[in-house]
């Protein structure tokens, strides 16, 4: 007897899993088998086939944004900004003039406070920096600032912030304007109702006579023996790539 070929769907993209879904259903259609000869498998059958629109517009939605490259562009230019800020008063550390020290002191102090921001959430990273900005083209900072040199630096985070925030806030706009989809969740129950159809399928054809439950196997491992391969090329890859040379 056939057995089902072993498959870590664990270890698929959310895009292989819907293919291999879809390339089950495309392969099922060719055949001339009727899911209706199990009422068990055809309610399997349909549930599954039920969740694929959702579950291919949750994929769109993670390829969504042609923007998102773009923002993730941008934050990484003020994150860069902001490394560069701090690296600007390194050098008056051992400041000799005491204006230099205290502006040096001063500005440390404030930049210890955001000292982790680049590793917030990109709303919570602007919104910090937003703050950060204001207090460093306040009075308060004005001699410390000029002392050390760093209004073209600060110049630089404000300009990189902005876009940033230009860009992100558009694109937030536009995806309030649709259907959110938690592509993890429609994930999850795709994968247990696909595992349960395959395991119902295996058994059966282990223990009937009846044909039908082995030509359904056939087509479920066709597709499974595909992304199997695929699965096991991707961590062959990664070990040979993890090794010294």
């Amino acid at each position: 007897m056939k057995k089902l070929i072993s498959m870590d769907a664990a270890k698929l993209h959310h895009a292989e899993l819907g293919q291999l879904i879809v390339r089950f259903y495309e392969d099922f259609g060719t055949s001339a088998l009727d899911p209706n000869t199990d009422p068990d498998f055809k309610r399997m059958f349909d549930a599954i086939q039920a969740q694929i629109p959702n579950y291919n517009s949750a994929l769109d939605q993670v390829r969504a944004s042609e923007e998102s490259a773009k923002i993730a562009d941008l934050d990484a230019i003020r994150d860069a900004d902001i490394q560069a800020l701090r690296d600007a008063i390194r050098p008056y550390r051992n400041a000799k003039t005491p204006t230099e020290q205290d502006g040096y002191d001063l500005i440390k102090i404030l930049l210890d406070q955001y000292k982790n921001v680049q590793n917030e959430s990109y709303e919570e990273e602007t919104n910090r920096l937003n703050t950060l900005l204001e207090k460093l083209l306040s009075s308060e900072y004005s001699t410390a600032v000029s002392a050390l040199g760093l209004v073209k630096f600060i110049n630089h985070l404000a300009d990189s912030n902005t876009a940033f925030n230009d860009l992100f806030s558009h694109r937030s706009f536009k995806t309030s304007q649709k259907q959110v989809y938690d592509v993890k969740a429609l994930r999850k129950l795709l994968t247990i109702d696909y595992k349960q159809m395959c395991n119902y399928i295996a058994t059966l054809a282990d223990v009937k006579s009846d044909p039908f439950y082995q030509d359904v196997l056939a087509i479920i491992n066709n597709g499974r023996s595909y992304f199997a391969n695929i699965v096991l090329a991707r961590r062959q890859g990664k070990k040979n790539n993890s090794q010294p040379e």
